[in-house]
């Protein structure tokens, strides 16, 4: 049986995931093409005082696990070191598909509505899982999907808005 917290974020997150895969070819290729070093556009930024497309792929795979963990009732793990090849970014999202692909419904389905604890900064805040994934896992999700691709973008990775959205609209 499918929930709302299964339908609004397994297929997002998955489509999400892949898009993230799909930029990184590009820039990888772009590097590539334009002899450019292949670490320059993973620690590349938008401003100074932000955190680089390494950071953002980590904060989007740790994001989903996190919801992942909060559905089964389970203490999320706590972030990883940011990986720092394309090789281990392909990895890092492989596995976090491996994850989508394991959560089972019906013990989602099993925790709706119940409340439990996030913290977000300093703050804590109570959620169910429904509105846990409306109001934070996917807002947070897309917020460093997208910021990675405007990075990537504004370094000179001939990508578009298709590029964006074409695993989301398949």
């Amino acid at each position: 049986m499918a929930t709302p917290f299964y339908n609004y974020t397994v297929a997002t997150f998955t489509r999400g995931l892949n898009t993230l895969s799909t930029l990184l070819k590009k820039a990888e290729e772009y590097a590539k093409e334009n002899n450019i070093s292949l670490d320059e556009l993973l620690n590349a930024r938008l401003v100074e005082d932000m955190k680089p497309v390494s950071f953002q792929v980590l904060a989007a795979t740790n994001t989903v696990s996190k919801a992942l963990a909060r559905a089964a009732s389970v203490e999320p793990s706590t972030q990883q070191d940011v990986d720092k090849t394309y090789e281990e970014l392909y990895k890092r999202i492989d596995s976090t598909l491996a994850e989508l692909e394991k959560a089972d419904p019906e013990q989602i389905a099993s925790k709706e509505g119940q409340t439990f604890k996030a913290p977000l900064g300093d703050v804590v805040f109570d959620y169910t899982l429904e509105d846990y994934s409306v109001r934070f896992a996917i807002p947070n999700f897309y917020f460093h999907v997208v910021t990675t691709y405007d990075i990537l973008r504004a370094k000179g990775v001939q990508i578009g808005k298709l590029d964006y959205l074409s695993d989301f609209t398949a």
